[in-house]
């Protein structure tokens, strides 16, 4: 593991978001147009890494927990690192500190990346168009947005 990232294998990438085993507990099942971004994300069984983002960020988006979840910041994100941690989901922000999600889609498929790519956004006036250029841009991912938590929207 490189430095600065950590291995959330134990369990606790789990959000506070669900609670209990309540089936209604994960929201409406008839949700938003196709249009509109995600409120949380399917982790089940997978590998995922979070790109820039802190566990309070992520942990209430993914529903059920990931077999593990992996915390870096985007300049660790190189083919070895990504060989390493082997992730079958990236998550990060649109808009990084230092780097957007096409940024990010590039180094992906440099590495030959054929997961899932999902990007987390406050309301947008047009989310199909993010989707569109993103999945233009990095053939060969499967690209979806995800609404941050604690928006009005979410």
């Amino acid at each position: 593991m490189r430095p600065g990232a950590r291995d959330r294998t134990d369990g606790m990438c789990w959000g506070q978001a669900v609670q209990g085993d309540d089936p209604d507990a994960a929201g409406p099942k008839s949700g938003p147009s196709l249009d509109a971004p995600q409120a949380a994300f399917d982790a089940s069984g997978s590998r995922v890494l979070a790109v820039d983002l802190a566990a309070g960020q992520i942990d209430p988006l993914m529903r059920p927990p990931p077999v593990a979840c992996v915390f870096a910041r985007f300049q660790q994100v190189t083919a070895a690192f990504l060989a390493k941690v082997a992730p079958d989901i990236v998550v990060a922000p649109l808009f990084g500190p230092d780097f957007d999600v096409l940024d990010l889609a590039d180094r992906l498929t440099a590495t030959g990346f054929g997961g899932r790519l999902l990007a987390l956004t406050a309301p947008l006036p047009r989310p199909e168009a993010v989707r569109a250029e993103v999945r233009t841009h990095a053939a060969g991912i499967v690209f979806d947005l995800v609404l941050l938590p604690g928006r009005p929207d979410g």
